[in-house]
């Protein structure tokens, strides 16, 4: 049985590179990049699976 948590997601949008990053402050501000939102969302929440994973072997 797995455990499910809940982290907020700060996000940022870089006018220059029209990149947005999203940044988990909770996990050690693991963060992630994109094109879109939805994007930097989903590479964010693949980076705090991958922290977690390692954080708790």
């Amino acid at each position: 049985m797995s455990k499910q948590y809940e982290y907020k997601i700060e996000y940022e949008f870089d006018k220059e590179t029209g990149q947005t990053t999203a940044i988990i402050p909770e996990l050690n501000y693991v963060s992630s990049f994109g094109k879109t939102f939805a994007e930097a969302e989903a590479n964010v929440k693949e980076a705090a699976l991958c922290y977690l994973e390692a954080s708790y072997k």
